[in-house]
């Protein structure tokens, strides 16, 4: 992962955890942002990337994100799509039940930034 997104397995550690072979945030869903939006980014922006990078699958299904966002208290059913739809640095393909989010080139250039805020690094 390091060599791909500049993340340490440190830093890694602190903010997601595998629970069986589901990769699940650590960090509580309140830590993630100011609101749901910002919440829901920011678990697909991490999921997409060590998903990718950690796991070696190319794309993450949005039920993925739908699904621990949920567990985490943030997901806004009503707004769900539209927040995933201004993840920048992702490409959402697909529709319905087969939609999935695939990062690019600015969203891994990002990583690093969203780990270190997210842990209050300075």
């Amino acid at each position: 992962m390091i060599e791909h997104t500049g993340v340490d397995r440190e830093k890694l550690e602190q903010i997601v955890h595998l629970d069986g072979d589901v990769l699940k945030m650590s960090l509580p869903g309140i830590k993630l942002g100011k609101n749901n939006a910002e919440k829901t980014r920011a678990v697909a922006h991490i999921l997409t990337i060590v998903r990718s990078f950690g796991m070696e699958e190319s794309e993450t299904s949005v039920d993925v994100v739908r699904t621990e966002v949920s567990r985490l208290k943030c997901y806004d059913s009503a707004n769900f799509s539209s927040q995933l739809s201004k993840l920048s640095g992702f490409i959402i393909t697909g529709s319905g039940s087969n939609r999935r989010i695939r990062a690019k080139a600015a969203g891994i250039a990002a990583f690093p930034a969203l780990v270190d805020n997210l842990l209050g690094v300075k």
